[in-house]
């Protein structure tokens, strides 16, 4: 671990963005006088010095009549730049921004007398951006992350923890993390959205955005943020696409592959890309336990326990999407958008298990177990939008509706022989096969507005309604039995249930940006959300509703210290609601000794969340967070009949947490950028756990890097890692952990890249918790396939040049941000 500590330890970060109201327009022009539409517009700050990246503040593409807008550009001086293939770049005179709208002088493009052949990139977004109220994690520009997964990528980004053991995300060391494709949340529990990343290509992702703090216009789910995943949309024009191919091994293999078309002309886009994903993994697992197993005569007696297990995964995951914008005018922009994921997830191995009733003594109950675990789903979702701008004093509004449907099958068999078995001990059963079919309907609309309002203010408001239906029916049959003879199982009523849950969500929003005392920019939003849901075991004729009113406040405030500095206040309100999943009370089983299950009594946990960001020229920052979490929703582990363990989601408590976040770039010599991103916290519980009252602290932190070196001659290296330190959470301890990755790319003209890579090259990421209480203590290992070598090759095809005279605007996905 040491060793990956000093090969982390180099330094660097994203810039941060400023945030004022003002706005900024121009119009681009090529030689012949005529508009120049999607050409490369980008907003430099004049005063920095140092590399083009480090200048940048903004960048968009100009419409189809060559025309572009920078929206809330902070008062300071400023250069424009414009690029676009086939034409020389060109430069703006300095512009001085103060609080009036800023109309910039015509710019004018001369054609290119080089070769495209000749061009030489000699720059690229670095690996993680920080702005005004996300961090973005750019996977596109990533060596290492492609070829990747999209689970694998995201425990990359900085914050982000992937617990594998009980498949959950966690963001700043807290859970109930929101997870959004392209603005839209799955709806999916914890467990089925790391199976959906799993088996997701990172070929097909853009950017990953983190949100910790959202604003009002976001849904007020998610107790430490917003994972949003923006998948990849060509922008060119013509005819064109990408396709990406890659293989690689660790002690299995796996092969991924990716298809991106678009087709750009007149007042039609059309776009569509497939990926799949296929390849094999491990689960290896031992678990030490010790647990009360008290009897009448001997009321002090305990139980030792060790289960092993080695499961073999196969995964073949498949991604497509496809849509249409289509643009009757300069205004107006409708799109339609279909999205389709199919996982299909096999696992097979043995699991055994020794018991013995002192740490040393004799073994009293020994079980070999042959386990099969198969599950498909599949998730489609279809989303109508209309996008129309009423002029830049009038405004614009968006209008959605999605339609969803998600559906699962899930089998799980075990097969158990009890080798050793003493007088009183009692063996599990021999058989035991769970099956629970699944389905979600998801039914969402929404409409946002924004405009100008005198005094240089801005108005945000918006509706939204969102109904969910979950249907799950778990049907369990136990029996002793031989392999292979299913048929004399028998149905255990006792632990089958049949669960559907229903939950509608209408909300509403207003958020007002402006400015005080003309150097102070501040965002105030109101979000109300009124919530209805039931949840009803028929099985069990158990039937929990709820029906409650919240409001969440938010607030942003951005003040100039000095030159280059600026101080950023945020505060938000949120509410994180229960998996319809960890309110079923239905059981499932890892193996005869171990099992989850529902609680239907699971209450909403709150959380206030504050931050101040500090940052320095736009490009080092410097943040501490404090959130103070009621009704802490949290996974717990219980001992039950002296050698079983069952886990569940109980409202423990009260939770207060304190983050230091910091970056600081680095330009070691020339070629070589280097970024980290520190993350340090402290957490302190209080909570009841099995009716003990409980108060821990952790301190705690985690380091990420990314080394970016520039060869030369069409070749790029890569150096990332991270390190967590020694953390507690909740009832759990873990120790040192970390991960390194290596890779390096050739690119052969402008069309073909070669990338190889090396994930985990020192095979450190592993998960190792202990849980100690008063009456349990348990310590665990689990490693996964994580070692691995790619090599990946994507290849651009088509018409990758501008024409004028052929292009007419689409819609932009940088005017409105789309949350759920």
């Amino acid at each position: 671990m040491k060793t990956t500590l000093l090969l982390l330890l180099i330094i660097s970060v994203p810039f941060t963005r400023v945030w004022a109201q003002t706005t900024l327009h121009g119009l681009v022009h090529d030689n012949a006088g005529k508009p120049l539409p999607f050409a490369t517009v980008a907003l430099l700050n004049a005063r920095d010095s140092g590399d083009t990246l480090d200048r940048l503040v903004k960048e968009r593409n100009s419409d189809a009549q060559g025309l572009y807008a920078f929206e809330n550009v902070q008062a300071g001086e400023y250069l424009v730049r414009v690029t676009a293939v086939g034409y020389q770049k060109a430069y703006s005179s300095a512009i001085s921004v103060t609080n009036e709208p800023v109309n910039v002088p015509t710019l004018t493009l001369t054609e290119a007398t080089s070769k495209l052949a000749e061009v030489k990139v000699t720059a690229k977004k670095p690996f993680i951006e920080q702005q005004i109220d996300r961090m973005v994690v750019n996977v596109a520009q990533s060596i290492v992350g492609s070829g990747s997964t999209a689970l694998e990528v995201l425990e990359k980004a900085p914050g982000v923890t992937v617990d594998y053991q009980n498949e959950r995300l966690q963001l700043r060391g807290k859970d109930g993390v929101i997870v959004q494709i392209d603005g839209r949340q799955m709806y999916l529990s914890q467990q089925e959205v790391i199976t959906l990343l799993r088996s997701m290509s990172s070929d097909n992702i853009e950017t990953v955005e983190l949100i910790t703090n959202p604003g009002a216009r976001y849904d007020a789910a998610g107790n430490s943020g917003i994972i949003n995943i923006r998948l990849k949309k060509n922008s060119n024009v013509g005819t064109n696409g990408t396709i990406s191919i890659a293989g690689g091994s660790g002690r299995f293999d796996r092969e991924r592959g990716s298809l991106q078309l678009n087709h750009r002309a007149n007042k039609l886009n059309l776009f569509g890309s497939y990926s799949l994903n296929r390849g094999g993994n491990y689960w290896d697992f031992l678990m030490d336990t010790n647990q009360p197993d008290p009897t009448q005569d001997n009321p002090n007696q305990r139980n030792f326990g060790r289960q092993t297990t080695y499961l073999r995964f196969r995964d073949l995951g498949q991604n497509a999407k496809a849509g249409l914008d289509f643009s009757p005018n300069q205004r107006t922009t409708i799109g339609l958008v279909w999205t389709g994921l199919w996982s299909d997830h096999r696992e097979r191995g043995p699991a055994d298990a020794v018991f013995r009733r002192t740490e040393n003594g004799p073994v009293y109950l020994r079980a070999r177990t042959e386990k099969t675990y198969d599950t498909f789903s599949q998730n489609q979702v279809g989303n109508l939008n209309v996008q129309h701008s009423f002029g830049e004093k009038h405004g614009q509004v968006t209008a959605d509706v999605d339609l969803g449907h998600f559906s699962r099958q899930h089998a799980n068999s075990l097969l158990t022989e009890t080798l050793v078995v003493s007088e009183g001990a009692t063996p599990p059963v021999g058989g035991l096969l769970l099956t629970q079919p699944t389905t979600i309907d998801i039914r969402t609309a929404k409409v946002d507005y924004n405009r100008l309002l005198p005094g240089g203010w801005k108005l945000e408001t918006g509706l939204k309604t969102a109904s969910v239906k979950t249907d799950n029916d778990l049907r369990i049959r136990i029996g002793t039995l031989a392999e292979g003879q299913q048929g004399r199982l028998q149905p255990d009523p006792s632990q089958s249930n049949r669960f559907q849950y229903t939950e509608r969500v209408n909300a509403g929003y207003v958020s007002m940006l402006g400015k005080l005392l003309k150097k102070t920019d501040v965002q105030i939003g109101l979000r109300v959300e009124q919530t209805h849901s039931v949840g009803h075991s028929l099985t069990l004729n158990q039937r929990v509703e709820r029906n409650y009113l919240k409001w969440f406040p938010s607030l942003f405030v951005n003040h100039p210290l000095a030159k280059g500095q600026t101080l950023t206040l945020s505060y938000s309100y949120r509410i994180d609601r229960p998996s319809y999943q960890n309110l079923n009370p239905a059981r499932g089983f890892v193996n005869p000794f171990a099992f989850s299950i529902g609680n239907a009594y699971l209450q909403p946990q709150f959380t206030h969340s504050t931050e101040a960001k500090y940052t320095l020229k736009n490009n080092v920052f410097a943040s501490l967070a404090y959130s103070r979490t009621t009704d802490l929703m949290f996974f717990t582990i219980h001992p039950v009949e002296g050698n079983k363990t069952y886990v569940t989601f109980e409202n423990l408590g009260l939770m207060r947490g304190y983050t230091l976040t910091l970056g600081v770039p680095l330009t070691v010599m020339k070629g070589w950028q280097l970024q980290t991103n520190w993350l340090g916290y402290y957490n302190r519980f209080q909570y009841d756990y099995e009716g003990t009252l409980l108060q821990v602290e952790n301190v705690a932190g985690r380091l990420n890097a990314n080394n970016a070196f520039t060869l030369g001659k069409g070749w790029t290296a890569e150096l990332n890692g991270w390190v967590s330190t020694p953390a507690v959470n909740g009832i759990w301890r873990t120790p040192w952990v970390g991960s390194l990755d290596v890779g390096v790319q050739k690119a052969v003209g402008t069309r073909l890249k070669l990338k190889l890579s090396g994930q985990d090259v020192l095979h450190t990421n592993q998960f190792i918790p202990t849980a100690n209480t008063p009456d349990y203590q348990s310590q665990t290992r689990l490693a996964f396939d994580t070692r691995i070598v790619l090599l990946n090759l994507t290849y651009s095809f088509g018409n990758q040049q501008i024409k004028s005279e052929r292009q007419r605007r689409t819609a932009s996905e940088d005017e409105t941000r789309r949350a759920n």
